[in-house]
């Protein structure tokens, strides 16, 4: 029963440090201190310990010889997220030129699954329910450059900014999400027309749209 609440607690107290970590209320460089935390929690220094730890396997937290733990610069800040735009615009045009020239029927089924999971998602008021709609898109497409590394890439993207993306990286993925929408639908319905230079037009405004909500 013991070891069971002491998991529980640790749990707790990682969801509660990395929360503070993505928000900002503990900053880059910034010392973790054992006793200060459990403190503010009222739990004792076992589960903190193994909270920080646990961070720190993460990648929110890095233990250093003289300081201790401090919080990593993790964050994938809105700069960041705009420069791996014109990447992924790249694979998703580059899988949309091998459709045409390999002549591969498109699986419309496949993203008309993911368009309901999106409408279910948004219904229910699931949060970052257009982040996730993206990357099964984005992989679909991906799929059928038939190359594991572009699908890695694709994959590691997607984990860094659940994991380390800003507020501000979130905002600008969800303010855009019903442009992206109407963007992959006429990427689709361009594919299906044998249109492929609206689709390509298509990419680019994604990236385009997604910019201009970040600096507006």
């Amino acid at each position: 029963m013991e070891n069971k609440r002491r998991e529980t607690m640790e749990t707790m107290c990682y969801r509660e440090l990395k929360g503070r970590i993505q928000n900002g209320f503990y900053q880059p460089g910034e010392r973790l201190i054992e006793t200060k935390i459990s403190k503010e929690m009222n739990i004792s220094r076992t589960p903190v310990r193994k909270a920080i730890s646990m961070l720190a396997v993460d990648g929110f937290v890095k233990n250093t010889e003289y300081r201790g733990a401090i919080v990593a610069d993790s964050r994938l800040t809105k700069d960041n997220y705009i420069e791996m735009l014109d990447m992924l615009g790249l694979f998703l045009k580059h899988a949309i030129r091998r459709i045409e020239v390999k002549k591969l029927p498109l699986n419309y089924k496949r993203f008309e699954e993911k368009r309901l999971e999106l409408n279910w998602a948004l219904e229910s008021k699931k949060e970052r329910a257009y982040f996730y709609y993206g990357k099964s898109v984005l992989l679909e497409f991906v799929f059928y450059l038939k190359n594991d590394c572009y699908l890695e890439i694709v994959e590691d993207f997607s984990a860094k900014i659940e994991q380390f993306g800003t507020a501000e990286v979130f905002s600008i993925i969800e303010q855009s999400g019903k442009d992206f929408v109407k963007s992959v639908d006429q990427i689709l319905f361009s594919i299906r027309k044998g249109n492929y230079f609206t689709a390509l037009e298509a990419v680019d405004q994604i990236t385009e749209r997604q910019i201009l909500s970040a600096y507006r």
